[in-house]
């Protein structure tokens, strides 16, 4: 009996309990000059044929922000998602959010999503990384930026022709 002839999925995704904490599976973003970007999530698919051959990549984030204004107030912060197949940017959003921080040390938490269909996937071993990138050096009100619970799911079906 062999697999049947559909679309077969593959995932990578981690649970993270307190968003805050490097200790339950949380990645800190490091600001840096020139921004560094962290892996997050990775998976591997095999492309047996290219022809008509989709690969649709879904992504989940958990953004949490810990504020480091004295006394509260506005918070900025950008946050670079990137989509990449065998080391190539595919897909690329720039994620700027304002917050109000009502007092020092003030949390805000974010999930965003990130879709996105790959219509030339190699063929062979493709791997597929979504990368983040603490992308506002000159941040004064952010003290950390984590990335907790996420997920990169990765769905290979032949395209349908209408």
């Amino acid at each position: 009996m062999g697999l049947k002839k559909g679309p077969f999925v593959v995932a990578d995704t981690v649970s993270v309990d307190d968003p805050y904490s490097e200790a339950a599976g949380a990645i800190k973003l490091p600001f840096g000059v020139p921004p560094v970007p962290i892996v997050i999530n990775t998976v591997d698919v095999c492309i047996k044929q290219t022809e008509k051959t989709q690969v649709s990549l879904n992504s989940m984030t958990q953004i949490a922000v810990l504020a480091s204004t004295d006394i509260g107030g506005p918070v900025t912060f950008e946050v670079i998602y990137e989509i990449q197949r065998n080391g190539e940017v595919i897909a690329t959003i720039h994620d700027k959010m304002d917050y109000f921080s009502p007092f020092f040390g003030g949390r805000i938490t974010n999930f965003p999503n990130f879709p996105t269909v790959d219509n030339n996937p190699n063929k062979g071993m493709n791997t597929y990384e979504l990368r983040c990138t603490r992308a506002t050096i000159d941040e004064i009100s952010v003290a950390e930026i984590f990335v907790a619970s996420r997920s990169l799911k990765a769905t290979v079906s032949l395209q349908q022709i209408w």
